[in-house]
């Protein structure tokens, strides 16, 4: 089983880098470092530890129904059901904290798709995604 570990590093020109040591994840973190801020590398970086975390599996194993319990942990109380923010009085984390955090899992998804249907050309790949399939969507038929 992997477990994350979140390791920030600074590159010889100064970049920000970040690894979860996961190959799938760690490319994704050095696409986000070239189109991004260092503080959204690190905070992408440490929202997928979090969630890789809670789901306890491999990227590649990962479904969508895992996506959802990993939702459905976020919103539960995290100092007891009396406990709520003064915000909105609800308990769990903040609904922008969930929207970032699912930000960076829905960007990993799409990132890894695209990347499959580019190395063996969109045009003859037959992808599949039927419930039960895994994520990031497996390509099927690619010549």
């Amino acid at each position: 089983m992997w477990i994350p570990c979140l390791v920030r590093s600074t590159g010889p020109d100064g970049e920000v880098r970040a690894s979860l040591g996961d190959p799938l994840v760690d490319d994704y973190l050095r696409f986000v470092a070239a189109r991004s801020r260092p503080n959204t590398v690190l905070a992408t970086a440490y929202d997928l530890k979090v969630f890789f975390s809670v789901v306890g599996k491999e990227p590649a194993r990962v479904s969508t129904t895992d996506v959802m319990e990993f939702l459905a942990v976020q919103r539960a109380p995290r100092r007891g059901a009396r406990v709520v923010r003064l915000e909105d009085g609800e308990s769990g984390l903040s609904a922008r904290t969930l929207k970032r955090r699912l930000a960076s899992v829905s960007g990993l998804s799409r990132t890894c798709w695209s990347v499959t249907m580019s190395m063996c050309g969109a045009t003859r790949c037959r992808a599949v995604w039927a419930r039960g399939a895994r994520w990031p969507r497996e390509r099927v038929g690619c010549r």
